[in-house]
């Protein structure tokens, strides 16, 4: 339809007239985790343009655009502006900062997660105090999603919302959350010997991969709509590790666990202790800095997230979303995602937080990352409906 060209250039004048236009220009500029201060900058001129009453960058960083039209419910609008890297440039069918339109779709780093979802929720939050918004309207615009959530986490702790709606990609399908994660770390100790004699050593290799085995078979919590939890080996080291000629004496496991609610920590630790008793298990935390440096953060342990499915805020989703995906010819859907999202750091403002994204997840953080045009122009218009949904249900209470 556009013959493979940018319809836009973030560099021009600010002047756009759509969602696509701005999710192009968003596209262009290189926002990678813990780089993003250009394109939040960016966002603060289009909250200017779009006429927000308060337009500002907070301590870590994100950009925050608010409406304030007298009493009502707190709605937000939130996605994140950083992405990860590029990847093989060469892999990419169109440039990955290009913003290209090909096919009937937008291609780029960010396209699907989540600079459209963004230039979305910016319009939507327009059109919705247009309508007749009443209450409190704000779009907030992240950093460092994607290594730890230092945005979220600071709009966490220093916000108060009633009503969060996530633009994480979801197919257009309703999100009601997602299973939690944590690092754990696995130290087996053995016993260095010459491998010429290894019946001098303990070799660690040998208990680590005795541990993986039990592990393999280990029950673990069940759970409705998240499914469970579960445990994937990512690493293994031994050590020393310059020495091809010595049985290792000590084996280190790097382990992905994914939670339910109610499958804390000390549960976990509990568990994994007696598949291997000699074995040290630690859930590692790290720190997590603003782009400036001025705001630091401990984090390690992601909770599960899980919308109250009696939730006055779920059941409008579901009502909105499902009557406006008719006349599109969208079948509704409803279900959580599979990845760990911003959802349990923007909980912490005592808001619900429902789901709802243009595009595919599953192309998230590939080279073939793109977003059907369509779906942006439909996420426009569900995102201002059920903004004034909220609006007008928690007013006539």
């Amino acid at each position: 339809m556009y013959g493979g060209r940018a319809l836009f250039r973030y560099d021009e004048p600010m002047t756009f007239v759509s969602e696509l236009e701005l999710a192009q220009a968003l596209i262009q500029i290189p926002s990678p985790s813990r780089k993003e201060s250009q394109v939040m900058t960016f966002m603060l001129e289009v909250f200017k343009s779009l006429g927000f009453d308060d337009i500002y960058l907070d301590k870590a960083g994100d950009a925050v655009g608010v409406f304030r039209r007298g009493d009502g419910p707190h709605v937000m609008l939130n996605g994140h502006l950083d992405t990860v890297a590029l990847g093989d440039e060469g892999a990419w069918q169109e440039p990955p900062l290009s913003g290209n339109i090909k096919d009937g779709n937008l291609w780029g780093r960010g396209s699907v997660d989540m600079k459209s979802a963004v230039a979305c929720m910016a319009f939507a939050a327009r059109d919705a105090v247009d309508k007749g918004f009443q209450g409190t309207l704000s779009v907030t615009a992240v950093v460092q999603e994607e290594i730890g959530g230092l945005g979220a986490r600071y709009l966490g702790d220093t916000m108060k919302t009633d009503v969060v709606i996530l633009g994480e990609p979801s197919n257009l399908n309703l999100m009601l959350g997602h299973r939690g994660r944590l690092d754990v770390e696995v130290q087996i100790p053995g016993k260095i010997a010459h491998a010429a004699k290894s019946e001098l050593g303990d070799n660690a290799i040998y208990k680590a991969t005795e541990f993986l085995e039990k592990l393999r078979h280990l029950e673990l919590p069940k759970s409705g709509i998240l499914g469970g939890s579960s445990v994937t080996p990512t690493l293994l080291t031994s050590y020393p590790r310059d020495s091809y000629n010595v049985v290792p004496g000590r084996a280190d496991i790097n382990l992905d666990y994914r939670t339910i609610p109610g499958d804390e920590p000390e549960d976990i630790l509990a568990r994994l202790q007696p598949l291997a008793p000699e074995a040290t298990f630690t859930i590692p935390t790290n720190e997590l800095v603003s782009e400036d440096g001025l705001l630091k953060v401990e984090a390690g342990i992601m909770s599960p997230y899980l919308a109250p499915g009696e939730s006055k805020y779920v059941t409008t989703a579901r009502q909105v979303i499902r009557e406006n995906l008719q006349p599109y010819g969208v079948p509704y859907g409803e279900r959580t995602w599979w990845f760990g999202t911003d959802a349990p750091h923007l909980a912490k403002m005592g808001a619900v937080v429902v789901g709802f994204g243009p595009g595919d997840e599953e192309l998230a953080h590939t080279t073939k990352e793109c977003v059907p045009v369509e779906h942006l122009r439909i996420a426009r218009d569900i995102y201002t409906k059920l903004v004034l949904a909220y609006s007008k249900a928690v007013s006539n209470e």
